[in-house]
């Protein structure tokens, strides 16, 4: 028996490496994902931290209120206020400005006599879209801030209180993340779903091929009617794509973490990259994961008669597994959870967990890679009710 599934899975292994269109497809794609996340989120802080670090040009109705302290306040904190003519209300409702300033008449002269003085913001969140808008505006409250304490402190100096009392409470705050838990964090939501995606995506099109496009090209006919039984036959061709689904798993997760130990610390703010046992024990949790989706992709193609057939049929396989991960990185489970078996949300909470630094719970590792086997063994029983030549054969 063991004989047979060896030379099946010879079989098919050389079938795999002469096609080189496939074998480039299925080996570059995953290096070149794996480097793409590892960049993609860095690059984003990059940018948004590069905003909110540019001058903040603020449109400005009634500036001659203002007062000269409070032009100085806010150029301290690198925001210019420019004069407008117009409605600007209206434009910022259209989008044309993100935010804008109005003050009344008479804000100077009432900050002055100590009267209430109002200050209209008026914002518009969708403005400049995802890197636009909003994103500058805790820049502007901490400039309102440090005006409101600058002028508070004035009125208690001329009224000779002791300033100690605008701060009863000193407060001593230490970030206490290491280095491996500061780059994890960048890395917690992307690399759960990542290797959820590459214990998919790495053997889908070999799966097809090995089924439906054996069918559609007439040689698993051939293959039904030697002596092997329908075991050893669908062993074998699991285990060669199994074996071909392992070496993406492995080039995506090594080339996210070459791209982040190659990355300035100008993108990581100094955070450095992953620790190479981080990627080694999320490869160790996914192989099973990966066998699971082997099993999946083959029981799905094989129902299928061509290769177009089972490659739209597959598609609401990707997508269900990219929201499960998604799901497992926002609500990953608390404790030594049960929900750990679950194949997909489990391999994804852990490797989130493991990315993050912390401490993984207790028998996490352990009930992900016994839900994913168990999983694989119904797969396979499940299998095997539609893997027989009969089936096979008439559905030809």
């Amino acid at each position: 028996m063991l004989n047979n599934i060896l030379n099946i899975w010879q079989k098919e292994i050389l079938d795999i490496v002469r096609d080189r269109k496939g074998l480039r497809q299925t080996l570059v794609v995953p290096l070149v994902l794996g480097i793409f996340y590892a960049v993609l989120n860095p690059l984003l802080g990059s940018l948004v931290e590069s905003r909110q670090e540019d001058t903040l040009i603020l449109p400005v109705q009634g500036l001659e209120y203002a007062g000269q302290d409070f032009i100085d306040t806010f150029a301290a904190f690198d925001i210019e206020l420019e004069p407008y003519e117009g409605d600007l209300e209206a434009t910022i409702t259209s989008a044309e400005e993100a935010a804008g300033l109005i003050f009344t008449p008479g804000f100077g002269d009432n900050v002055t006599n100590e009267e209430e003085a109002t200050l209209i913001v008026r914002t518009n969140s969708t403005s400049g879209g995802l890197f636009g808008g909003g994103l500058s505006l805790n820049r502007l409250e901490l400039a309102l801030s440090a005006y409101n304490q600058q002028i508070t402190v004035q009125r208690l100096t001329e009224r000779d209180v002791d300033l100690s009392v605008l701060a009863p409470v000193n407060l001593d705050a230490q970030d206490l993340a290491s280095p491996a838990q500061r780059a994890g964090a960048a890395a917690a939501f992307f690399l759960p779903i990542l290797v959820a995606i590459s214990a998919v995506q790495g053997g889908m099109f070999i799966a097809i091929d090995v089924t439906a496009g054996e069918k559609e090209r007439g040689t698993l006919e051939s293959l039904l009617v030697t002596p092997s039984s329908d075991v050893e036959i669908f062993v074998g061709k699991l285990a060669s794509v199994f074996t071909v689904t392992a070496v993406p798993i492995i080039l995506t997760l090594f080339g996210f973490w070459a791209a982040s130990v190659l990355l300035p610390e100008s993108m990581t703010d100094g955070a450095g990259a992953l620790p190479l046992g981080v990627i080694i024990q999320a490869i160790l949790v996914s192989l099973p994961l990966a066998l699971f989706a082997n099993v999946i992709l083959m029981v799905i193609s094989i129902r299928t008669k061509t290769f177009k057939d089972a490659q739209s049929a597959l598609t609401p396989v990707m997508f269900g597994v990219m929201f499960v991960a998604i799901a497992a990185a926002f609500v990953p489970p608390t404790g030594a959870s049960l929900a750990y078996l679950l194949p997909v949300y489990g391999t994804s909470a852990v490797v989130s967990v493991l990315t993050l630094g912390g401490i993984v719970p207790a028998n996490a590792v352990l009930f992900s890679i016994i839900g994913n086997v168990l999983a694989t063994v119904v797969g396979v029983v499940f299998a095997m009710q539609i893997f027989n030549r009969e089936r096979l054969l008439y559905s030809m």
